[in-house]
């Protein structure tokens, strides 16, 4: 996969994150809010149309009704006005006939008019007749005359309502004759229908029950089970794997709320199992010795163990989450990580790709570590990256190197030297005494050499050995004392170097009458340290060598500090770092002369005191001296044979 693949592909996962966070922090409208207005709205329409029919029905009803009872009672006020007209012509009726009339139209809420022959009326129940115009052009006048019954309902100029009107001849023979008419004006029909307002009033009271009921019903049923499931699905969306949903409700609801509760049990386990997994994981990588870090897909740190917190020098809060580049500041690393997300994605489908290993070289405290980096790419398009501490291996082989150069440079001199002193004494022996004595020095000198080179080897070869055990007893300061007097004085009067012995810098140090150690590596440590400091220290000057307790570690033994001062010729600061490699020697030229040292002899120390479980430090200054301080632990151990030694 390319960087622009992992790119496209970081976008996604973090566009699909965003797009988690936005569903969570989204809050839905009221859905049971929206759905009863929804519902109260259309009902509320029914009802209005439904009632509007119903006033438009009765009305009509009513109407029907009222045109029934006027084409009814018609042949009855026909029979009235009949019996009270004086004559065929005449337009008059008698006085009780009108109160009759007037009487029977309060009654039944009527209205009669009587028209003449000339379309004059000539009697009206609700209005003055006199003032009334010519009615032998109303529609219902004009009908009647032709002989029909007419029924009209229209527009009445005189009461200026609507009114329904039934018009009839009073004698059918005579279209000229008299028209009694009949009519109700609205009013009288509003009185007898039902008004729409109660009508409506009703159904919307009617509806608003229904809703309430609905409501309850849908809200105990459906819409609070469902609350309860978008709640529970929230909190699970937001982590808490300890929400459940209460199962009520309809059937379908409680069978969803069940298999909701079940999704998350197992995928609260599984996020258990898996929290215990990584908890495995980083204990396990934090036992491992070799720094481990793994990166995400976007290049976030997702897992760092002890060792890679320690040498990067951040916490395992500070590494979490950030990008790599945040928490790893050197270049060849990055360099490495950036190569391996520029990899293609493996073709053959299982996820494999090959690894990338490097060596590569880390400033730490002024001291280069040499790690051999293996980074391989994650199915997830993340990094693997592990640093493996080579810095010992890489040190070993280029000591055996160095080992292999000094050693032929050593042994070659002498040789070279022995071989001419030899071809030289072959050829003058016995010509030139004083030849032959020069060449019989040199041989020996050399010889010497040679035995004192093969014996710091040999003591080399057995303080190095892993198997050492030592042989810790109680020694005594005076012994110790007297053996470096009587094997190293002579050397030291031979160079007029003083030899001080238990001398002490600061009068407040004690010495020990006896301490515990090994007293063949103690010998060892002494003769070599004392040795050196007398070789490199001109004639009049002085070599102090002091034995004294030190502070007392954990309430246990006091350690024995062995100290060896010189008035030398001092080390170069440049050199301090590698005055206990074999064979290193400050003096460049390497002359191989018999008063220079074999450069064995501070490697001796410094394995011996890493077999006491001692240290061992050095402090030097140019044409002042040198002293070397060596910490020697007091513990008790196993009395071991002296074959380890042998």
């Amino acid at each position: 996969m390319t960087s622009a693949h992992a790119d496209g592909r970081s976008a996604e996962a973090e566009h699909a994150r965003s797009l988690r966070v936005t569903m969570i922090d989204m809050k839905p409208r009221p859905f049971f809010a929206r759905l009863i207005v929804i519902f109260a709205i259309l009902l509320a329409m029914i009802v209005a149309v439904c009632g509007g029919v119903i006033y438009v029905s009765g009305q009509r009803a009513v109407r029907s009704q009222q045109l029934d009872h006027l084409r009814r009672l018609t042949p009855l006020i026909k029979e009235w006005v009949a019996s009270a007209v004086a004559g065929a012509q005449t337009d008059e009726i008698t006085p009780a006939t009108r109160q009759r009339l007037r009487d029977a139209a309060r009654i039944v809420d009527f209205r009669i008019t009587l028209i003449g022959g000339n379309g004059m009326v000539f009697f009206d129940t609700d209005h003055d007749a006199s003032t009334m115009d010519n009615h032998n052009y109303r529609p219902e006048v004009v009908s009647a005359r032709k002989g029909e019954v007419a029924s009209i309902q229209r527009h009445s100029a005189t009461m200026e309502q609507e009114s329904i009107y039934v018009a009839e001849l009073l004698d059918p023979s005579r279209p000229d004759g008299v028209v009694v008419r009949a009519s109700f004006p609205e009013r009288s029909w509003n009185q007898l229908s039902v008004p729409g307002w109660q009508v409506v009033g009703g159904g919307v009271v009617a509806a608003l029950l229904a809703v309430g009921l609905l409501s309850f019903i849908l809200q105990r049923r459906w819409i609070g089970p469902t609350q309860d499931l978008v709640r529970t699905a929230d909190l699970l969306a937001a982590g808490d794997w300890n929400a459940r949903a209460q199962p009520r409700g309809a059937e379908q609801l409680q069978f969803f709320s069940t298999r909701l509760n079940l999704v998350a049990s197992h995928a609260q386990q599984q996020l258990s199992d898996l929290h215990d997994q990584r908890a495995d994981l980083q204990a396990l990588v934090d036992t491992l010795p070799d720094p481990v870090l793994l990166t995400a897909a976007d290049g976030k740190v997702i897992l760092i163990n002890l060792p890679a917190a320690r040498l990067l020098a951040v916490s395992r809060g500070q590494a979490l989450g950030q990008n790599i580049v945040h928490v790893v500041s050197d270049d060849a690393v990055l360099q490495l990580v950036d190569r391996v997300q520029a990899m293609l994605a493996p073709t053959n489908g299982d996820g494999d790709s090959p690894p990338l290993t490097r060596v590569i070289r880390l400033n730490r405290d002024a001291q280069y570590l040499t790690f051999q980096a293996v980074a391989k790419r994650t199915v997830g398009g993340g990094v693997l990256l592990v640093l493996r501490d080579v810095t010992a291996l890489a040190s070993a082989v280029q000591m055996k190197t160095d080992f292999v150069a000094n050693a032929s440079h050593e042994l070659r001199t002498p040789i070279a030297a022995i071989k001419i002193a030899f071809e030289t004494l072959r050829e003058v022996y016995g010509d030139d005494a004083t030849q032959t004595e020069r060449c019989m020095s040199i041989i020996d000198g050399h010889l010497k050499r040679l035995e004192e080179m093969l014996g710091d080897l040999l003591d080399l070869s057995r303080v190095e050995n892993p198997n050492l055990k030592p042989i810790v007893k109680r020694l005594k300061t005076a012994d110790v004392f007297a053996h470096v007097r009587s094997s190293l004085g002579p050397m030291a009067r031979q160079k007029l170097v003083e030899l001080r012995l238990g001398e002490r810098d600061n009068p407040e140090r004690i010495t020990p009458q006896e301490f515990l150690c090994d007293e063949r590596l103690l010998g060892l440590i002494v003769k070599n340290l004392v040795e050196n400091a007398v070789k490199f220290t001109p004639a009049g000057g002085s070599v102090t060598m002091s034995l004294y307790e030190g502070p007392a570690v954990d309430g246990g033994e006091a350690p024995v500090i062995l100290s060896v001062a010189d008035t030398g010729i001092g080390i170069p600061p440049e050199h301090l770092d590698r005055v206990f490699e074999r064979f290193y020697q400050v003096d460049s030229a390497r002359s191989g002369s018999a008063g220079r040292g074999t450069g064995l002899g501070l490697a001796i120390v410094k394995h011996a005191l890493a077999a006491l479980g001692g240290i061992v430090e050095i402090e030097s200054t140019l044409g002042e001296g040198t002293t070397v301080t060596c910490t020697i632990p007091q513990v008790e151990a196993e009395v071991h044979s002296e074959e380890a030694m042998a």
